[in-house]
Protein backbone atom coordinates (compact mmCIF):
# COMPACT_ATOMS: atom_id res chain seq x y z
CA UNK A 1 0.00 0.00 0.00
CA UNK A 2 1.20 3.50 -0.90
CA UNK A 3 2.37 5.68 1.73
CA UNK A 4 0.67 9.18 2.79
CA UNK A 5 1.81 12.41 0.80
CA UNK A 6 2.10 13.96 4.07
CA UNK A 7 4.82 14.65 5.57
CA UNK A 8 6.59 11.47 8.04
CA UNK A 9 9.27 13.25 9.49
CA UNK A 10 6.73 15.12 12.09
CA UNK A 11 6.95 13.50 15.57
CA UNK A 12 4.06 12.40 17.32
CA UNK A 13 4.29 15.23 20.56
CA UNK A 14 1.01 13.85 22.04
CA UNK A 15 -2.23 14.84 22.38
CA UNK A 16 -2.98 17.89 20.26
CA UNK A 17 -5.67 19.30 22.34
CA UNK A 18 -3.51 20.08 24.79
CA UNK A 19 -1.97 23.43 24.30
CA UNK A 20 1.53 23.00 25.54
CA UNK A 21 1.57 19.76 22.70
CA UNK A 22 -0.04 22.35 20.56
CA UNK A 23 2.38 25.02 21.09
CA UNK A 24 5.61 22.28 20.47
CA UNK A 25 4.11 21.59 16.82
CA UNK A 26 3.90 25.62 16.57
CA UNK A 27 7.35 25.85 17.38
CA UNK A 28 8.99 23.32 15.44
CA UNK A 29 6.69 24.65 12.23
CA UNK A 30 8.05 28.39 12.96
CA UNK A 31 12.00 26.86 13.00
CA UNK A 32 11.95 25.47 9.83
CA UNK A 33 10.15 28.37 8.69
CA UNK A 34 12.63 30.67 10.14
CA UNK A 35 15.51 29.06 8.75
CA UNK A 36 14.04 27.96 5.60
CA UNK A 37 13.52 31.51 4.79
CA UNK A 38 16.26 32.98 6.10
CA UNK A 39 18.50 31.44 3.76
CA UNK A 40 16.46 32.04 0.32
CA UNK A 41 15.59 35.83 1.56
CA UNK A 42 19.37 36.56 1.51
CA UNK A 43 19.64 34.19 -1.57
CA UNK A 44 17.12 36.48 -3.20
CA UNK A 45 18.40 39.42 -2.12
CA UNK A 46 21.80 39.09 -3.13
CA UNK A 47 20.42 38.12 -6.53
CA UNK A 48 17.68 40.86 -7.22
CA UNK A 49 20.21 42.96 -6.23
CA UNK A 50 22.86 42.42 -8.46
CA UNK A 51 20.46 41.77 -11.63
CA UNK A 52 18.71 45.30 -9.77
CA UNK A 53 14.76 43.20 -10.38
CA UNK A 54 12.52 44.71 -8.60
CA UNK A 55 10.29 42.13 -8.83
CA UNK A 56 13.25 39.67 -7.19
CA UNK A 57 14.09 42.35 -4.61
CA UNK A 58 9.63 42.39 -3.82
CA UNK A 59 9.72 38.31 -3.49
CA UNK A 60 13.04 38.15 -0.96
CA UNK A 61 11.36 40.42 1.29
CA UNK A 62 8.44 38.75 0.81
CA UNK A 63 10.10 35.67 1.72
CA UNK A 64 11.98 37.81 4.87
CA UNK A 65 7.95 38.42 5.75
CA UNK A 66 7.69 34.48 6.32
CA UNK A 67 10.49 35.25 9.07
CA UNK A 68 8.49 37.81 10.81
CA UNK A 69 5.82 35.55 10.49
CA UNK A 70 7.11 33.31 12.02
CA UNK A 71 8.10 35.14 15.08
CA UNK A 72 4.81 36.31 15.16
CA UNK A 73 3.56 32.00 15.50
CA UNK A 74 6.10 31.45 18.08
CA UNK A 75 4.81 34.27 20.23
CA UNK A 76 1.09 33.56 20.02
CA UNK A 77 1.82 29.53 20.65
CA UNK A 78 3.77 30.82 23.57
CA UNK A 79 0.92 32.60 24.95
CA UNK A 80 -1.84 30.61 24.03
CA UNK A 81 -0.51 27.56 26.15
CA UNK A 82 -1.09 29.54 29.05
CA UNK A 83 -3.47 27.98 31.24
CA UNK A 84 -6.96 28.89 31.67
CA UNK A 85 -6.96 31.56 34.83
CA UNK A 86 -9.51 33.56 36.70
CA UNK A 87 -9.79 36.42 34.16
CA UNK A 88 -9.64 34.00 30.81
CA UNK A 89 -11.72 31.48 32.16
CA UNK A 90 -11.31 29.30 28.57
CA UNK A 91 -7.59 29.49 28.54
CA UNK A 92 -5.96 31.88 25.73
CA UNK A 93 -6.08 29.60 22.52
CA UNK A 94 -7.87 32.88 21.02
CA UNK A 95 -4.49 34.21 20.98
CA UNK A 96 -3.69 32.26 17.78
CA UNK A 97 -6.41 33.87 15.79
CA UNK A 98 -4.12 37.14 17.02
CA UNK A 99 -1.90 35.79 15.63
CA UNK A 100 -3.21 35.06 12.35
CA UNK A 101 -4.37 38.58 12.07
CA UNK A 102 -0.91 40.41 12.91
CA UNK A 103 0.42 38.01 9.51
CA UNK A 104 -2.73 39.11 7.95
CA UNK A 105 -2.22 42.72 8.64
CA UNK A 106 1.86 42.60 7.36
CA UNK A 107 1.14 40.86 4.53
CA UNK A 108 -1.48 43.52 2.87
CA UNK A 109 1.59 46.38 4.35
CA UNK A 110 4.36 44.11 2.68
CA UNK A 111 2.31 43.99 -0.75
CA UNK A 112 1.16 47.61 -0.91
CA UNK A 113 4.71 48.85 -0.05
CA UNK A 114 5.88 46.50 -2.98
CA UNK A 115 3.23 47.72 -5.71
CA UNK A 116 4.27 51.45 -4.91
CA UNK A 117 7.59 50.26 -6.12
CA UNK A 118 6.80 48.52 -9.15
CA UNK A 119 4.72 51.40 -10.23
CA UNK A 120 7.84 53.80 -10.10
CA UNK A 121 9.92 51.28 -11.57
CA UNK A 122 7.16 51.45 -14.89
CA UNK A 123 7.22 54.72 -14.91
CA UNK A 124 10.83 55.43 -14.10
CA UNK A 125 11.55 52.72 -16.82
CA UNK A 126 14.56 51.15 -14.96
CA UNK A 127 16.12 48.23 -16.78
CA UNK A 128 17.58 44.93 -15.44
CA UNK A 129 21.45 44.82 -15.63
CA UNK A 130 24.20 41.81 -16.16
CA UNK A 131 21.73 40.13 -18.34
CA UNK A 132 24.06 38.02 -19.01
CA UNK A 133 23.31 35.99 -16.34
CA UNK A 134 19.70 36.65 -16.32
CA UNK A 135 18.63 33.50 -17.59
CA UNK A 136 20.93 31.55 -15.12
CA UNK A 137 19.61 33.58 -12.07
CA UNK A 138 15.91 32.63 -13.56
CA UNK A 139 16.28 29.34 -13.56
CA UNK A 140 17.73 29.33 -10.04
CA UNK A 141 14.25 31.37 -8.60
CA UNK A 142 12.16 28.86 -10.15
CA UNK A 143 14.38 26.08 -7.99
CA UNK A 144 13.74 28.37 -4.65
CA UNK A 145 9.72 27.81 -5.40
CA UNK A 146 10.22 24.14 -5.18
CA UNK A 147 11.91 24.67 -1.29
CA UNK A 148 9.06 26.89 -0.59
CA UNK A 149 6.29 24.00 -2.00
CA UNK A 150 8.03 21.92 0.00
CA UNK A 151 8.29 24.09 2.98
CA UNK A 152 4.30 24.71 2.67
CA UNK A 153 3.66 21.18 2.77
CA UNK A 154 5.75 21.18 5.96
CA UNK A 155 3.55 23.41 7.50
CA UNK A 156 0.44 22.42 5.80
CA UNK A 157 0.81 19.00 7.54
CA UNK A 158 1.51 20.41 10.81
CA UNK A 159 -1.27 22.74 10.62
CA UNK A 160 -3.51 20.05 9.79
CA UNK A 161 -2.69 17.78 12.30
CA UNK A 162 -3.31 19.94 15.24
CA UNK A 163 -6.17 21.81 13.21
CA UNK A 164 -4.27 25.11 13.91
CA UNK A 165 -5.39 28.24 11.42
CA UNK A 166 -2.67 30.47 12.18
CA UNK A 167 -0.18 27.47 10.68
CA UNK A 168 -2.49 27.44 7.89
CA UNK A 169 -2.04 30.95 7.19
CA UNK A 170 1.80 30.73 7.24
CA UNK A 171 1.62 27.68 4.72
CA UNK A 172 -0.42 29.72 2.87
CA UNK A 173 2.23 32.38 3.20
CA UNK A 174 4.93 30.03 1.59
CA UNK A 175 2.60 28.58 -0.74
CA UNK A 176 2.21 32.23 -2.20
CA UNK A 177 5.74 32.64 -2.19
CA UNK A 178 5.93 29.83 -4.43
CA UNK A 179 3.55 31.56 -7.20
CA UNK A 180 5.78 34.36 -6.59
CA UNK A 181 8.92 33.00 -7.32
CA UNK A 182 7.76 31.45 -10.56
CA UNK A 183 6.84 34.26 -11.50
CA UNK A 184 9.57 36.46 -11.11
CA UNK A 185 11.76 33.41 -12.80
CA UNK A 186 9.96 33.74 -15.76
CA UNK A 187 9.65 37.75 -15.90
CA UNK A 188 13.95 37.70 -14.87
CA UNK A 189 13.94 34.43 -17.98
CA UNK A 190 11.82 36.99 -20.27
CA UNK A 191 14.34 40.14 -19.90
CA UNK A 192 16.85 38.50 -21.62
CA UNK A 193 15.12 38.10 -24.88
CA UNK A 194 14.24 41.86 -25.23
CA UNK A 195 11.05 41.91 -22.60
CA UNK A 196 12.19 44.16 -19.31
CA UNK A 197 8.80 45.43 -18.62
CA UNK A 198 7.58 42.36 -17.55
CA UNK A 199 10.03 42.40 -14.48
CA UNK A 200 7.81 45.45 -12.68
CA UNK A 201 4.44 43.99 -14.00
CA UNK A 202 5.03 41.01 -12.33
CA UNK A 203 6.48 42.73 -9.06
CA UNK A 204 2.83 43.97 -8.93
CA UNK A 205 1.03 40.31 -9.46
CA UNK A 206 3.34 39.66 -6.63
CA UNK A 207 2.09 42.21 -4.29
CA UNK A 208 -1.42 41.79 -5.42
CA UNK A 209 -1.03 37.96 -4.39
CA UNK A 210 0.39 39.37 -0.94
CA UNK A 211 -2.38 41.43 -0.28
CA UNK A 212 -4.87 38.84 -1.52
CA UNK A 213 -3.90 36.39 1.28
CA UNK A 214 -3.75 38.82 3.70
CA UNK A 215 -7.17 40.13 2.89
CA UNK A 216 -8.04 36.49 3.09
CA UNK A 217 -6.59 35.88 6.32
CA UNK A 218 -8.07 39.15 7.80
CA UNK A 219 -11.17 37.81 7.24
CA UNK A 220 -10.77 34.42 8.57
CA UNK A 221 -9.02 35.61 11.47
CA UNK A 222 -11.41 38.54 12.43
CA UNK A 223 -14.58 36.19 12.10
CA UNK A 224 -13.22 33.71 14.64
CA UNK A 225 -12.51 36.77 16.50
CA UNK A 226 -16.01 38.38 16.58
CA UNK A 227 -17.88 35.09 16.71
CA UNK A 228 -19.40 33.40 13.96
CA UNK A 229 -22.19 30.90 13.55
CA UNK A 230 -21.32 27.34 13.90
CA UNK A 231 -20.83 25.36 10.48
CA UNK A 232 -23.84 23.51 8.95
CA UNK A 233 -22.22 19.99 9.23
CA UNK A 234 -21.44 20.60 13.07
CA UNK A 235 -24.92 21.74 13.38
CA UNK A 236 -26.33 18.84 11.22
CA UNK A 237 -24.43 16.03 13.34
CA UNK A 238 -25.85 17.46 16.51
CA UNK A 239 -29.12 17.37 15.26
CA UNK A 240 -28.87 13.87 14.41
CA UNK A 241 -27.04 12.83 17.62
CA UNK A 242 -30.23 14.10 19.59
CA UNK A 243 -33.15 12.06 17.10
CA UNK A 244 -31.08 8.73 18.12
CA UNK A 245 -31.15 9.99 22.03
CA UNK A 246 -34.07 8.67 23.55
CA UNK A 247 -36.03 10.84 25.58
CA UNK A 248 -35.10 14.20 23.08
CA UNK A 249 -38.29 15.45 21.25
CA UNK A 250 -36.24 18.57 19.49
CA UNK A 251 -33.44 20.79 19.93
CA UNK A 252 -33.07 24.65 18.71
CA UNK A 253 -30.77 27.91 18.99
CA UNK A 254 -27.08 25.24 18.46
CA UNK A 255 -24.08 27.81 19.46
CA UNK A 256 -20.46 26.86 19.28
CA UNK A 257 -18.09 29.24 21.06
CA UNK A 258 -14.67 28.70 19.89
CA UNK A 259 -11.69 29.61 21.87
CA UNK A 260 -8.79 28.09 20.51
CA UNK A 261 -7.87 24.87 21.92
CA UNK A 262 -11.44 24.98 23.95
CA UNK A 263 -14.88 25.19 21.82
CA UNK A 264 -18.12 24.78 24.18
CA UNK A 265 -21.06 23.80 22.39
CA UNK A 266 -24.43 25.33 23.86
CA UNK A 267 -27.65 23.92 22.99
CA UNK A 268 -31.34 23.75 23.91
CA UNK A 269 -33.25 20.26 24.06
CA UNK A 270 -37.35 19.68 24.57
CA UNK A 271 -38.23 17.19 26.66
CA UNK A 272 -41.70 15.32 27.99
CA UNK A 273 -43.19 17.57 30.57
CA UNK A 274 -44.03 15.35 32.86
CA UNK A 275 -40.14 13.75 33.62
CA UNK A 276 -38.46 14.45 36.86
CA UNK A 277 -35.44 16.61 37.09
CA UNK A 278 -33.35 13.76 37.72
CA UNK A 279 -34.92 11.56 34.38
CA UNK A 280 -34.27 14.82 32.48
CA UNK A 281 -30.39 15.13 34.04
CA UNK A 282 -29.99 12.14 32.78
CA UNK A 283 -31.00 12.53 29.23
CA UNK A 284 -28.36 15.80 29.25
CA UNK A 285 -26.06 13.65 30.04
CA UNK A 286 -27.05 11.12 27.80
CA UNK A 287 -26.69 13.36 24.68
CA UNK A 288 -23.54 15.56 26.03
CA UNK A 289 -21.77 12.30 26.38
CA UNK A 290 -22.52 11.50 22.54
CA UNK A 291 -21.56 14.82 21.19
CA UNK A 292 -18.32 14.79 23.70
CA UNK A 293 -17.33 11.56 22.14
CA UNK A 294 -17.61 12.96 17.96
CA UNK A 295 -16.30 17.02 18.38
CA UNK A 296 -14.29 16.42 22.27
CA UNK A 297 -15.92 19.73 23.13
CA UNK A 298 -17.64 21.28 25.98
CA UNK A 299 -21.51 20.87 26.16
CA UNK A 300 -24.04 23.07 27.77
CA UNK A 301 -27.33 21.57 27.37
CA UNK A 302 -30.64 23.37 28.38
CA UNK A 303 -33.28 21.06 28.98
CA UNK A 304 -36.59 22.71 28.87
CA UNK A 305 -40.16 21.13 28.77
CA UNK A 306 -41.40 20.60 24.50
CA UNK A 307 -44.55 21.86 25.79
CA UNK A 308 -43.40 25.31 27.07
CA UNK A 309 -41.75 25.54 23.03
CA UNK A 310 -44.36 24.74 21.76
CA UNK A 311 -47.00 27.43 23.66
CA UNK A 312 -44.38 30.04 23.04
CA UNK A 313 -44.35 29.96 19.14
CA UNK A 314 -48.05 30.15 19.74
CA UNK A 315 -47.98 32.85 22.45
CA UNK A 316 -46.13 34.56 20.02
CA UNK A 317 -48.37 34.15 16.76
CA UNK A 318 -51.22 35.28 19.20
CA UNK A 319 -49.46 38.75 20.00
CA UNK A 320 -48.48 39.27 16.18
CA UNK A 321 -52.68 38.71 15.56
CA UNK A 322 -53.58 41.25 18.16
CA UNK A 323 -50.98 43.60 17.12
CA UNK A 324 -51.78 43.39 13.36
CA UNK A 325 -56.09 44.30 13.83
CA UNK A 326 -54.52 47.82 15.61
CA UNK A 327 -54.16 50.42 13.08
CA UNK A 328 -52.38 52.77 14.66
CA UNK A 329 -49.01 50.38 14.82
CA UNK A 330 -47.10 50.66 11.49
CA UNK A 331 -44.88 47.59 12.25
CA UNK A 332 -43.69 45.58 15.17
CA UNK A 333 -40.41 43.81 15.88
CA UNK A 334 -38.27 42.06 19.11
CA UNK A 335 -41.64 40.33 20.39
CA UNK A 336 -40.03 38.14 23.63
CA UNK A 337 -42.18 36.31 25.77
CA UNK A 338 -39.84 35.69 29.16
CA UNK A 339 -41.69 33.03 31.44
CA UNK A 340 -41.06 33.91 35.29
CA UNK A 341 -42.76 32.20 38.22
CA UNK A 342 -46.50 32.08 37.65
CA UNK A 343 -45.99 35.00 35.65
CA UNK A 344 -44.79 35.83 31.84
CA UNK A 345 -44.06 39.02 30.39
CA UNK A 346 -44.70 40.33 26.97
CA UNK A 347 -42.10 42.50 25.40
CA UNK A 348 -42.27 44.50 21.92
CA UNK A 349 -41.52 47.64 20.24
CA UNK A 350 -44.21 49.01 18.05
CA UNK A 351 -43.16 51.50 15.45
CA UNK A 352 -46.04 54.15 15.40
CA UNK A 353 -46.64 57.84 13.82
CA UNK A 354 -44.08 60.03 14.81
CA UNK A 355 -46.91 62.79 15.50
CA UNK A 356 -48.63 59.91 17.76
CA UNK A 357 -49.63 62.04 20.93
CA UNK A 358 -48.26 61.06 24.30
CA UNK A 359 -52.21 60.13 25.31
CA UNK A 360 -52.67 58.39 22.23
CA UNK A 361 -49.75 55.86 23.13
CA UNK A 362 -50.72 55.57 26.61
CA UNK A 363 -54.68 54.62 25.29
CA UNK A 364 -53.33 51.91 22.57
CA UNK A 365 -51.00 50.86 25.53
CA UNK A 366 -54.14 50.22 27.59
CA UNK A 367 -56.12 48.47 24.95
CA UNK A 368 -53.21 46.11 23.93
CA UNK A 369 -52.67 45.48 27.41
CA UNK A 370 -56.44 44.37 27.80
CA UNK A 371 -56.46 42.10 24.69
CA UNK A 372 -53.38 40.28 25.93
CA UNK A 373 -54.84 39.66 29.26
CA UNK A 374 -57.93 38.16 27.67
CA UNK A 375 -55.95 35.97 25.89
CA UNK A 376 -53.49 35.07 28.96
CA UNK A 377 -54.18 34.30 32.27
CA UNK A 378 -51.39 36.10 34.14
CA UNK A 379 -49.02 38.14 31.84
CA UNK A 380 -47.37 41.76 32.25
CA UNK A 381 -46.70 43.85 29.25
CA UNK A 382 -43.48 46.11 28.35
CA UNK A 383 -44.11 48.19 25.14
CA UNK A 384 -41.70 50.32 23.99
CA UNK A 385 -42.68 52.93 21.28
CA UNK A 386 -40.51 53.78 18.11
CA UNK A 387 -41.47 57.14 16.14
CA UNK A 388 -41.80 56.37 12.65
CA UNK A 389 -39.29 58.65 10.63
CA UNK A 390 -40.45 57.79 7.13
CA UNK A 391 -37.28 58.00 6.15
CA UNK A 392 -37.35 54.64 4.67
CA UNK A 393 -33.86 54.71 2.81
CA UNK A 394 -32.39 54.75 6.11
CA UNK A 395 -34.66 52.77 8.28
CA UNK A 396 -33.65 48.85 8.61
CA UNK A 397 -36.96 47.39 9.78
CA UNK A 398 -39.24 45.25 8.16
CA UNK A 399 -42.37 47.30 7.11
CA UNK A 400 -45.20 46.42 4.91
CA UNK A 401 -46.10 50.19 4.61
CA UNK A 402 -42.23 51.47 3.54
CA UNK A 403 -42.26 54.06 0.87
CA UNK A 404 -39.37 52.26 -0.89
Amino acid sequence: MAKSTRFNVIPDYGDTNDPVVRAKYGYLEATVSIIGNAILFIIKLALGLFINSIALIADAFHTLSDVGTSGVVIFGFKLSKKPSDKEHPFGHGRVEYIATLIIAVLLVLTGLGFIQQSIDRIINAITIVNQEFALIIGIIVIITAILKELMARFSFSIGRKINSDVLIADAWHHRSDVFASIAVGISIIASTFGVPLLDPIFGIIISAIIIYVGITLVRLSSNFLIGQAPDGEIVERISNLAKSTAGIKGIHDISLHDYGTTKVITLHAEVNNDLTIEEAHNIADDLENKINDITKDSTIIHIEPKIMHTEIKVKKSTVENILKKQKEIISFHKIQIIRGKGIEEIKMHLIVDQDMSVKETNELHHRLESSFKKEFESCTINIHFDPCCRDCIKCTISCQNRLV
